[in-house]
């Protein structure tokens, strides 16, 4: 039986590149497939897959070229699969931790990919594989109300997801509802599980009968 490995900040690269991304976010616990169509993107995945690098997944900030091209907080991601298909190359990435960025590196040349100086400290706890007591939450029932959101939003075959513990189908759910970019970025910098919990709810809330669900495929140009 393999032991599983156990990851430590101190393990985890300072510099690394970065995914700029406008619709979704990927949480740590969590996998989100990509169809990867930017070439340069793509030969990227396959030398990381290749040196089990890692690439950082960051919202766009949208600000029309005042200030920074992208949020402050994004999260930590590794290959789990790849494969060349007829659209692109498919990826699947596995969320590892968050992190904040300390600088942006300047690119070296004229279409270099964006890369950042970042650091994990505030989020050691994503690392960490014992889960927080969420007192007063029933998490199984919140599993299956989820679920059941599911069912009529995505109407696909949810016996992955079915079997999936609740803390996952929580992360999961809150990574992929259709919510705005700044909705999005609380979510992933909600400080821990109860309130990620807590935000999720408010925002299903709020949301949930004027929205529907996001391409569970995203498209990376």
């Amino acid at each position: 039986m393999t032991t599983p490995i156990i990851l430590r900040i101190d393990d985890l690269p300072t510099s690394i590149h970065l995914l700029t991304v406008n619709k979704f976010i990927l949480l740590p616990e969590t996998t989100l497939p990509l169809v990867l169509t930017d070439a340069k993107y793509a030969k990227l995945a396959e030398s990381l897959a290749e040196t089990e690098g890692y690439l950082g997944f960051i919202l766009a900030q949208g600000n029309e070229g005042r200030g920074p091209e992208f949020q402050a907080v994004g999260c930590l991601a590794r290959i789990r699969d790849l494969e060349r298909g007829v659209e692109g190359l498919n990826v699947l990435f596995e969320g590892v931790i968050r992190f904040r960025v300390v600088r942006e590196i300047p690119p070296a040349g004229k279409g270099d990919l964006p890369r950042a100086e970042v650091e994990y400290g505030e989020f050691a706890a994503d690392l960490q594989k014992e889960t927080e007591e969420v007192e007063g939450w029933n998490l199984e029932r919140i599993k299956a109300a989820l679920l059941q959101i599911g069912r009529k939003e995505m109407p696909r075959d949810l016996k992955m997801l079915e079997a999936m513990p609740p803390r996952q189908i929580i992360r999961l759910m809150a990574q992929t509802m259709p919510f705005s970019p700044t909705e999005k970025q609380a979510l992933l910098e909600a400080p821990n599980f109860r309130a990620l919990l807590e935000l999720l709810f408010e925002l299903l809330a709020v949301n949930f009968l004027t929205t529907t669900p996001d391409d569970p495929r995203a498209r990376v140009n």
